[in-house]
């Protein structure tokens, strides 16, 4: 599956990047990390796309309070609103 998360920061971009960038939570073992994007929208929020995302394993990464991801998302992140991204046709003329 294919989402778009938008991260609502704590702290500020830079700083939860760095984290992000670290991927303490392993998300390379869960997405298609060749093809993760971020996008700045401002100092609070972010814009992630994920590709071909295992939903199981994602979801215990970030549930697991034991997870190393969990105290870095208390650290810097306010919530996450996930979107399933599906292609679709272009509008007909």
């Amino acid at each position: 599956m294919d989402i778009l998360l938008i991260v609502q920061i704590k702290t500020n971009y830079d700083s939860w990047k760095a984290v992000f960038d670290a991927d303490p939570g392993g998300r390379v073992n869960f997405v298609d990390e060749s093809r993760t994007r971020v996008g700045k929208v401002d100092e609070q929020t972010a814009m992630v796309q994920l590709f071909d995302v295992n939903m199981e394993q994602m979801g215990k990464a970030m549930n697991d309070p034991e997870s190393p991801a969990a105290s870095a998302i208390a650290e810097h992140v306010v919530k996450h609103e996930i979107y399933k991204i599906e292609a679709m046709a272009p509008p007909a003329q």
